[in-house]
């Protein structure tokens, strides 16, 4: 048969000894900055309206994913009470963005709320999708000098050679 330990004031003291040294608290996770930044961010949507970044995500769904491809809104311009949103468009969906204007400006609406942009400014352009897709890398080409004309086997290697030859005979063709 086990023993219950009785409580004695030896115990309370080590029990009140350990407790007044213990360490500190563990530290608390950093707050969310997303929630910090939302909290900042709220304020200033609602003074200053829509920014151009979120106009860019939600674009897709605001001009349709056709018109979308061909177009992208680059800045918002404020003057007075009035904002114009400018937006940069390939080709024809220029006209086709100017045709469209009057439900464009009602989804944006929709999308930001009253102090959505007013107006719409269409600049043709180059609407590039460089953020959507990567530029297809060009292999940079070694001379053959680099190469040497001895190693001229594969196709590639010959290519470069005789380019080579080409370049110095115009070279020497040229000097007077």
């Amino acid at each position: 048969m086990k023993r219950k330990p009785t409580s004695s004031t030896l115990e309370a003291a080590a029990s009140a000894y350990i407790g007044s040294r213990r360490g500190r608290r563990a530290i608390q996770p950093a707050p969310s900055a997303g929630r910090a930044a939302e909290r900042v961010l709220k304020p200033l949507t609602r003074q200053f309206g829509i920014g151009v970044e979120q106009l860019r995500e939600h674009w897709p769904e605001i001009v349709g994913k056709r018109l979308a491809d061909w177009s992208t809104p680059k800045t918002v311009q404020r003057s007075g009470g009035i904002s114009t949103l400018v937006i940069e468009a390939r080709g024809p969906a220029g006209a086709i963005l100017q045709a469209e204007s009057r439900r464009i400006l009602e989804r944006i609406r929709t999308h930001s709320g009253d102090r959505a942009p007013t107006r719409l400014r269409i600049v043709q352009g180059q609407a590039s999708r460089a953020a959507d897709a990567p530029a297809a890398s060009v292999k940079k080409l070694q001379s053959s000098s680099h190469t040497g004309e001895t190693e001229a086997t594969t196709p590639e290697a010959r290519l470069l050679s005789a380019l080579d030859r080409f370049s110095r005979a115009i070279h020497r063709r040229d000097e007077p």
